[in-house]
């Protein structure tokens, strides 16, 4: 169904070979799961699949590569997405209709297809993907899991025979993973072919046939899913993977609690809320309390509120009520985007500079100091061999690491992450924790959005989980998981 034969691919101004002699076979009804630390070339073997590549990415591509019995060097993106449905990484950056009923439609409307064939795959489509409750809703409306859902069901309305997925649980969480699960093993049981490039492994344990681990562009090993899974922690941790099973959990579990010293906090929210014109509340009389050197995770289901939340304390969007205090003192809008640095749940928004090291340097007064801090960064982040590229040239994992080095080089005293680790390998992602309690330790406050629970065990102080009702509460780390609403949670209430 897919071949690779001794494939090259170098990105054009790219320093390196992003695939190197690359072979795979995956045969019909293959279910393959592709890993490996970030920038290893998952990403480029999923754009080959779906002909992104040679079609829209500029590269110099050696060998071939043959889908569905096409090759992609003559093939035309028409011929190929007939046969191969791809869903991203951001459903959003697929959505082309205001509905989820339309956007199910636009795929099959656009190749011309008959009005009753369409309908009749889309009937199939609600019914076998389980899509009733969601048919008439808007697709702003949807939770991340549910936008993820919609994407796979308009390339499944279409009728492809092959799927490639890349990093599609990266900003899910536990209810979101699990539909994306679902839909997964709906697609395996219908005999489809199904390619996923992924960093968190665990939730396809059970559907996996055939791992393929790349290293530095080079297919470094395949394993039947029963053996992958089955291997050691040690294996996992010495190739940077990530292999965090929550069950593991049911442990005690030694979190870092590093207590603070002061006695007055660093930034106070009190009774703040918040809501769109017009909207519904957002936040409902928020308060909280942080100090100089701790971590507070903010933690929640998909679209609750939580980067809304972290807009308002630092002063990008103006709360409806209630005040908010830098150093005990009233802090306005400017005050706190003054006091602050943000790094983005899409990074590609504050990335503008046309290289790596100037994008580091950028907004900074240039000095011996600042330009030996920023070489020690690109180094800690493994960027060092990226200096001169152009950021948009990077991986995903590789803009997200680049991100957090920005939000090292800016001395400010309050540090906003939105899902840090998103697209992060296993190494990568003990690297930022170990970053961010380095930050804290020299004293600055830190607020991090995430779903990451094995990042969350090994970085955050204290988590503050936003609730349905526009309030918070507080957490604690339990050494006991409870189970609650199908999920496994590894914190426990220790009040409002």
């Amino acid at each position: 169904m897919i071949q690779f034969r001794n494939v090259h691919v170098t990105y054009r101004h790219g320093n390196q070979e992003s695939l190197t002699e690359f072979n795979l076979e995956v045969k019909q009804g293959e279910f393959v799961l592709l890993t490996g630390k970030s920038g290893c070339g998952k990403t480029t073997v999923t754009r080959l699949i779906n002909s992104l590549i040679p079609n829209f990415f500029d590269v110099e591509l050696r060998g071939e590569v043959f889908v569905g019995g096409l090759d992609i060097k003559t093939a035309s993106m028409r011929e190929i997405s007939r046969r191969v449905g791809s869903v991203f990484q951001d459903p959003r950056s697929q959505f082309f209709t205001l509905h989820v009923k339309s956007e199910l439609a636009f795929p099959s409307e656009n190749y011309g297809i008959e009005r009753f064939v369409m309908q009749a795959q889309i009937k199939k489509t609600v019914q076998n993907l389980n899509l009733n409750a969601l048919l008439t809703r808007s697709v702003f409306t949807l939770s991340s899991g549910e936008k993820q859902k919609v994407a796979v069901a308009s390339v499944y309305a279409l009728g492809p025979t092959i799927y490639v997925l890349d990093e599609p649980s990266a900003n899910l969480d536990s209810n979101g993973t699990s539909q994306l699960h679902d839909i997964l093993k709906t697609l395996k049981a219908g005999g489809h072919t199904v390619v996923v490039a992924e960093h968190r492994l665990c939730y396809l344990k059970d559907l996996v046939d055939r791992v393929v681990f790349l290293e530095d562009g080079q297919g470094k090993g395949e394993y039947s899913g029963r053996d992958f899974f089955t291997k050691p922690d040690r294996w996992f941790q010495d190739r940077g993977l990530r292999y965090f099973d929550e069950t593991a959990l049911l442990m005690p579990v030694n979190t870092p609690h590093r207590k603070t010293e002061a006695k007055t906090p660093f930034l106070q929210a009190v009774d703040v809320s918040f809501s769109y014109q017009r909207g519904k509340p957002i936040l409902n009389n928020i308060s909280l309390s942080a100090y100089r050197g701790e971590i507070i995770g903010i933690m929640g289901k998909n679209g609750i509120g939580k980067s809304t939340l972290l807009r308002v304390l630092m002063g990008l969007e103006q709360q409806s009520k209630g005040e908010i205090l830098i150093a005990g003192k009233p802090a306005g809008k400017a005050a706190r985007i003054r006091n602050s640095f943000y790094v983005m749940q899409d990074v590609d928004y504050q990335l503008f500079a046309p290289s790596v090291w100037e994008e580091l340097l950028l907004g900074c007064k240039a000095s011996p100091s600042l330009a030996a801090q920023a070489e020690q960064y690109l180094q800690f982040f493994q960027l060092e061999g990226y200096k001169d590229t152009h950021p948009a040239s990077l991986s995903g994992g590789q803009k997200q690491r680049l991100a957090i080095a920005l939000a090292c080089m800016r001395n400010t005293q309050l540090l906003f992450l939105d899902e840090p680790t998103s697209g992060l390998d296993g190494e990568n992602m003990a690297k930022v924790s170990r970053i961010i309690r380095k930050l804290a330790q020299e004293g600055r406050c830190i607020f991090v959005i995430s779903h990451d629970y094995e990042f969350a065990v090994n970085t955050f102080d204290k988590i503050l989980w936003l609730e349905e009702d526009c309030k918070l509460s507080s957490l604690t780390f339990s050494e006991n998981i409870r189970q609650e609403s199908g999920r496994k949670e590894v914190f426990s209430h220790s009040g409002n």
